[in-house]
C-alpha cells in the first residue's frame, strides 16, 4: 500500500470514528441530563406528595410518594450502571484526541501537500491507534471498577 493510500484509509477511519464518537458522547450526555432531571424531578415530587399527604391526611398520596420514591432507586440504579456521567467524559475526551489528530493531518497537508512522508503517515496511524486503544482501557476501567462495586 502506497503512503497516500495509507493515508487515504486512515482519514477515513478517522471521519467514521470522529462521527462514533461524537454520537456516543452526545447519547452519554443526554442520559447524564435526563437521569439528573429525572431523580431531581421525582425527588421533588415525593417531597410534595409526603407534605400534601401529610396536610390531607390522604393515605393514597403516601402510597403515590412510596411509588416515586421507588422509581427515584430505579432510575438512580440504572444511571449507576449505566454510568453516563463518566463515559460522556470519556467519549468526549476521545473524540478530542481524535479532532486533534484530524486537525494535525489536515494541517501536515495543508503545508506540505499530498507528500507526507510515510514516516508523518505511520506517526499519525499510531497516535490514531493509541487514542483508540486509551479509549478501550479506559471503558474496561469504568467497567471492571464498577463491577467491583456491585459484587461488594
Amino acid at each position: 500500500m502506497s503512503k497516500s493510500e495509507a493515508l487515504n484509509v486512515l482519514e477515513e477511519d478517522l471521519a467514521e470514528q470522529i462521527k462514533s464518537f461524537d454520537s456516543s458522547r452526545q447519547f452519554y450526555r443526554r442520559n447524564f441530563y435526563y437521569y439528573t432531571l429525572v431523580t431531581a424531578t421525582l425527588s421533588a415530587l415525593t417531597t410534595i406528595l409526603i407534605g400534601v399527604g401529610q396536610i390531607f391526611g390522604s393515605k393514597w398520596l403516601s402510597v403515590l410518594a412510596l411509588i416515586t420514591s421507588a422509581v427515584i432507586t430505579v432510575v438512580a440504579a440504572w444511571d449507576g450502571f449505566l454510568r453516563s456521567r463518566e463515559l460522556w467524559i470519556q467519549k468526549t475526551d476521545t473524540w478530542m484526541v481524535l479532532e486533534n489528530l484530524n486537525s494535525n493531518i489536515k494541517y501536515a497537508k495543508a503545508k506540505f501537500g499530498e507528500n507526507l512522508s510515510e514516516e508523518q503517515v505511520d506517526e499519525f496511524y499510531r497516535r490514531f491507534d493509541q487514542a483508540l486503544m486509551g479509549e478501550h482501557e479506559l471503558w474496561k476501567k469504568v467497567r471492571s471498577t464498577q463491577a467491583a462495586t456491585t459484587t461488594k
